[in-house]
């Protein structure tokens, strides 16, 4: 117990140590981090019923913009939210909170179950996670990585009902919703596990009608209903709902601009699966590797084998220890499965983040290995100081990178600070203002940053209804209720444009670059000009300065070159300036597209 104690100690100091070091600074949150604020802004006033927006249906679409489906993550992050003074770096703090909860909550159960050495080998597999996840997991209010310990808890809980311990399926329900209404792509796993663990208590409560059955089942159905009230009322409360637009999301075969979906396939998820389940993979090394990435086939088969020798050798274990690590072996098996499914199911732009639940599936792979090995082994503690070293290690590498953890979005944190700072010098209190913005570079992360900062400093403002899934519908504003527009201009050719609109009154500006950056941004615009010219694709050139119009080169979508991409994402890591121009409610709405490639 000692040494488990002291294992999730050690991963507790990089946490700490990334919470110091951005804490040095003043944090104005952007983007999706600036919505996840706005959310927990007004809780009380406005509680939110949804999760955060995310890549669910589209602004541009009549339907809209969707969430990921529940509440979960605000209400788990409001207590120490509240308790730093509902500041940003109370969110920061928030988060690593709610992280380390559900660690410690797997470790305290699986030693409930399977003892002290298989708590300890749960808390080194932690230390690994911390190390290789990174600071950002623990410090960022983003709803991807929020899911990820939820899942990993998940699995414990339901590991223990596989094994008889049937009052912990209200854990398995609340930790695997939790984790579901933080991030959709929970669904088919969580989904199809909290069914098998639903029949199988069903099951043995018709076969042995013991009464304690009967509390477990009916304190989890309590569970799921209350964390599904607030999606229910969302759905019931407007139209079209959430959970609606989550199922028109998930269930039409094309895209938002009429295309036909383009899934991964079961050979390319087939090949996230060999390139996660490797004995250096990504859950060990860290996020070096994208999922389209061809994968290593040596290191997959060395831990497939692995894996078969650990099932060989748990043939010969003690009957109590061999019935309830087969449980376990079961139930990863079975998930590893539908996470191959799942993974063949995706669609869009793939990124790494979406299948990061492929971190969790292999690290409790490799703790079900190591728990049978270190059975066999029978030097209990020579095994526990090993495995000490391991974590400890772990989080010391961790600790000396987290020492070093930048701001979240830094540079586009300085660019709200500063040209908020000038705009609000200008504003009236009293007044009224919607917030619209033409931003070709940051996906509306600046602008969400100024719209947080002007409202946590006393001033009324709103968004259009299409902004209402980052923003919530409580901050929609009519423009005839507005007493001005307030445009978030980002990118020095836009800006001059509205410098030369009779009817915008500039308000602020700010660039946070140096002289030498200025030099070095007109230099990489230049070279990815002629990057698009030399590839016949002259006709982006103008898209460049549109609304998101730089975002498809850096993100994806486009079809250019890596080394065009390149240009693109360093030229867009520069940043730009920003400007905040006030203009009347009724003047014409800017537009600003041009026309670009067909």
């Amino acid at each position: 117990d000692r040494c488990t104690l002291a294992a999730l100690v050690a991963l507790t100091v990089p946490l700490i140590a990334a919470l110091i070091s951005v804490g040095q600074h003043h944090w104005y949150p952007t983007g999706d981090m600036a919505q996840a604020e706005l959310h927990m802004r007004g809780f009380f006033r406005h509680p939110p019923l949804v999760g955060a927006a995310g890549r669910i249906g589209s602004i541009l679409t009549p339907y809209g913009q969707g969430s990921h489906p529940g509440p979960a993550m605000w209400v788990a992050m409001l207590p120490v939210y509240l308790l730093f003074g509902r500041s940003s770096f109370g969110l920061m703090t928030a988060v690593t909170c709610v992280q380390l909860s559900f660690i410690v909550l797997a470790v305290w159960l699986v030693r409930r179950l399977a003892g002290s050495l298989a708590a300890l080998i749960v808390a080194t597999a932690g230390a690994v996670l911390v190390h290789s996840l990174g600071a950002a997991v623990f410090i960022e209010p983003w709803n991807p990585w929020l899911g990820i310990f939820a899942f990993f808890c998940c699995i414990a809980a339901a590991w223990g009902v596989l094994c008889g311990r049937n009052r912990w399926l209200w854990l398995a329900v609340g930790t695997g919703t939790f984790a579901v209404q933080c991030h959709a792509g929970y669904i088919p796993l969580v989904g199809t596990l909290l069914a098998g663990l639903g029949g199988l208590t069903l099951w043995r409560w018709r076969r042995d009608r013991p009464a304690r059955y009967a509390r477990s089942w009916w304190i989890a159905v309590g569970t799921l209903t209350v964390m599904w009230i607030p999606p229910v009322i969302d759905q019931w409360r407007r139209s079209p709902g959430n959970l609606r637009l989550l199922f028109r999301h998930f269930t039409s075969t094309t895209e938002e601009d009429g295309r036909p979906r383009v899934y991964v396939g079961l050979a390319g998820a087939v090949k996230v699966f060999v390139g996660e389940f490797s004995v250096t993979g990504p859950w060990i090394r860290g996020p070096f590797r994208q999922p389209f990435e061809t994968p290593n086939w040596a290191t997959f088969l060395l831990a497939s084998a692995v894996i078969a020798s650990a099932v060989y050798v748990l043939r010969t274990a003690a009957a109590t220890d061999r019935i309830r690590l087969w449980w376990l072996f079961g139930l990863l098996t079975a998930l590893v499965a539908v996470g191959v499914l799942a993974t063949a199911r995706i669609f869009g732009e793939f990124y790494s983040y979406v299948v990061r639940w492929w971190w969790v599936l292999v690290a409790w792979s490799a703790i079900a290995a190591v728990m049978v090995f270190a059975a066999r082994l029978r030097r209990p503690r020579a095994t526990a100081g090993v495995l000490l070293a391991v974590a400890c290690l772990s989080a010391g590498v961790a600790t000396a990178h987290a020492v070093h953890t930048p701001l979240p979005a830094a540079r586009s944190s300085a660019l709200v600070g500063g040209v908020t700072a000038r705009t609000e010098e200008r504003l009236d209190r009293g007044g009224s203002y919607l917030v619209r913005w033409y931003d070709p570079v940051t996906l509306s992360g600046v602008p969400y940053g100024v719209l947080l900062e002007l409202e946590r400093d006393g001033f009324h403002v709103g968004v259009d209804s299409p902004a209402s899934a980052g923003a919530l519908p409580h901050r929609v504003m009519a423009a005839g209720d507005a007493t001005a527009v307030l445009w978030v201009v980002l990118g020095d050719r836009t800006i001059e444009q509205f410098r030369g609109n009779p009817d915008a009154t500039e308000l602020g500006y700010f660039d946070q670059r140096s002289p030498a950056e200025v030099a070095r941004s007109v230099q990489l615009r230049a070279a990815l000009e002629k990057a698009l010219t030399d590839a016949g694709l002259a006709c982006m050139i103008p898209t460049l300065d549109t609304q998101y119009g730089l975002v498809p080169l850096v993100i994806g979508g486009a079809n250019v070159s890596q080394a065009t991409r390149v240009l693109a994402g360093d030229y867009n890591l520069l940043g730009l300036p920003a400007a905040v121009f006030s203009v009347d409610p009724s003047a014409p709405v800017y537009d600003g597209s041009v026309s670009g490639c067909d």
